[in-house]
């Protein structure tokens, strides 16, 4: 696996990336990011006259290669665009879902690494400014799509286009009220306990064991309590909501405090606990499967109290031509198919949404992958609404207390 640089934010990227924040790869090679973010020129964007080489109408514009055909797809554009977290996830993405897209249509694939919150406000000036969106693709958070969804920024996923999504988990689904499919799930994952066995004698079997005296300085979290903040809610019976009412999760950490000696992104919190640094962490499993790779002495659990789950998402924005609608939701299709999402997830760390999806020796009947309902049930959930109402503000007081 090689997903192993990135978290929330996933800032962890390749140097070749330009400041504009476009990386661009076709299906062969990298090529040279250049250009605006906003890709205002692909084909099927504006009128033309190329001459189509299919069966039907084939109309192409004057940028897109104009294939029609009898069956009444749209043109094709050159390329479509997809918004991506860098480094691992993208060389995945490209590997996995981008290349088997690219040899079935022909369009190749660029990507735009602007994080989810820039990209979706760019998506939402473009609308509000009746321009096309700056991405065909939006691959991001399931908080951060569900954000996207209320603010209607989506074009609903069509199941005639994109078949592959209904032989998808229940989970795979959001809860969406009259729209059935605004986005899709494509896989999960937890954000676990993980030690250092030279540091720690036997498998933590509760959170409640960070707080213990000895571990000052030792406890390594992510910056502003992602993963953990659900957790301590569940360990103090707060019901998760807004921040003047969850004064005794703010308390568990104020008391944490002395025993924490990292706050950084995956590679650093790794790093630290491979090391030594710090005994004990909340990180991605997949950090911990690499560095046991490496024969690294780390380990990850999952606790009595259960461990917050996440999934990330795909979905397109609205305000695209028809072309560009149909063929981002091929897309999405090609990266939902059985033969793609396992090798794609195995390589990632993460857990796929599929139930024939082929999963590795390692990730099978491992709660921190959760595939099944059991498994999902065993893991904190907390409701979109509420984290999208609630957690900037269950951020900004974590850093208030932890001083950052």
């Amino acid at each position: 696996m090689t997903g192993n640089d990135t978290h929330t934010e996933r800032t962890m990227e390749e140097n070749t990336q330009k400041s504009d924040g476009v990386k661009r790869l076709s299906r062969r090679k990298v090529i040279a990011a250049t250009g605006a973010a906003s890709v205002t020129g692909l084909a099927g964007c504006s009128g033309g006259n190329g001459n189509g080489n299919g069966n039907g109408n084939g109309n192409g514009n004057g940028n897109g290669n104009g294939n029609g055909n009898g069956g009444g797809e749209p043109e094709k554009p050159d390329s479509i665009t997809v918004r991506a977290w860098g480094g691992a996830w993208q060389d995945n993405l490209d590997e996995y879902v981008s290349t088997p897209f690219t040899e079935e249509t022909g369009i190749d694939v660029e990507y735009d690494n602007s994080s989810e919150d820039q990209m979706q406000a760019k998506i939402r000036t473009a609308l509000q400014q009746d321009r096309e969106p700056p991405v065909n693709v939006q691959w991001s958070l399931t908080k951060t799509s569900f954000q996207s969804f209320e603010l209607e920024l989506m074009e609903p996923l069509d199941t005639e286009v994109v078949p592959n999504i209904t032989d998808l988990l229940g989970a795979a689904q959001p809860d969406a009220g009259d729209i059935a499919w605004p986005f899709v799930n494509l896989y999960s994952y937890t954000y676990a306990l993980t030690y250092n066995t030279d540091e720690v004698d036997s498998e933590p079997t509760s959170w409640s064991m960070w707080w213990d005296d000895e571990w000052e300085n030792q406890i390594g979290l992510y910056p502003s309590g992602h993963g953990i903040t659900p957790v301590l809610a569940e360990m103090t019976d707060t019901e998760l909501g807004p921040v003047e009412e969850m004064g005794p999760v703010w308390d568990e950490y104020e008391s944490l405090r002395p025993n924490v000696g990292t706050i950084g992104e995956d590679s650093e919190l790794t790093q630290s606990l491979r090391q030594g640094e710090v005994s004990m962490a909340v990180l991605l499993p997949a950090n911990i499967v690499n560095a046991q790779d490496d024969g690294a002495p780390v380990d990850y659990t999952i606790p009595e109290e259960g461990a917050r789950a996440g999934r990330d998402t795909m979905w397109v924005p609205r305000g695209q031509s028809d072309s560009l609608t149909y063929w981002s939701q091929k897309y999405i299709n090609t990266a939902a198919s059985t033969e793609n999402i396992g090798p794609w997830c195995e390589n990632l760390g993460v857990a796929p949404l599929h139930a024939d999806a082929e999963i590795p020796s390692w990730m099978e009947e491992d709660v921190a992958f959760p595939t099944d309902q059991e498994q999902f049930d065993q893991m904190i959930t907390p409701s979109l609404d509420v984290l999208t109402e609630y957690e900037p503000k269950w951020e900004s007081r974590v850093n208030e207390i932890m001083g950052s």
